[in-house]
């Protein structure tokens, strides 16, 4: 993984938060996020998710080297808080190649997100995950933006948690629920497991 842990704090002091006050904004110990930001511990997905949300930015941003083009995400506005949604939806026509999606690996995890469509400054998000067997969004519950979040298993099980609803997804089963529901997944079978999420707003 990049130096996730200095972006992160750079963007705390940035925002002159403390490890106390981001601590109560994700319900993430203090002394855990003392450790991210010193690369002493790896965020599970839905920690990393949390922590980008509450700065208002991108999950992409802790996860690409400094010498990428951040602007080639499509950052036009911050991401993952209620309020910043815009109604202006994209007109232009793009495809995007197979061997050009642009993609990025949690940390300290084999979970992969490649983001298909353009970029992230859209009305719509759609992003591909492939995962193994026994990887997981992590043990706290994943909440985003308020919103709408679509789901299809394309290859091997998933147990998706839905608030307090289990469920288990076979190949070619899909899932729709409120983005701001809180949510947790677990793969079950499948090497690799692959899933496509639809969201809008986007969330990433």
């Amino acid at each position: 993984m990049v130096d996730a842990g200095m972006k992160i704090r750079q963007e705390r002091l940035k925002r002159k938060l403390t490890l106390e006050q981001l601590s109560g904004r994700t319900g993430l110990s203090k002394s855990f996020l003392s450790q991210v930001e010193r690369n002493l511990a790896q965020p599970s997905v839905t920690s990393l998710k949390n922590i980008a949300h509450e700065l208002g930015i991108s999950v992409v941003y802790f996860l690409t080297d400094n010498h990428v083009d951040q602007n080639l995400w499509g950052y036009g506005r911050s991401l993952g808080k209620p309020g910043n949604e815009t109604s202006v939806y994209s007109r232009d026509v793009k495809v995007v190649r197979a061997d050009k999606r642009k993609g990025v690996t949690m940390p300290g995890s084999a979970v992969l997100y490649e983001v298909l469509t353009p970029d992230l400054n859209r009305q719509l998000e759609v992003m591909f995950m492939r995962i193994s067997k026994g990887e997981s969004s992590g043990d706290e519950a994943m909440i985003d933006a308020p919103g709408e979040k679509f789901g299809v298993v394309l290859k091997g099980r998933l147990e998706f948690t839905v608030g307090n609803e289990v469920f288990v997804l076979e190949q070619g089963d899909s899932i729709v629920h409120p983005a701001d529901t809180p949510i947790r997944w677990r793969g079950l079978e499948g090497d690799p497991i692959e899933v496509l999420w639809v969201q809008t707003p986007p969330s990433f």
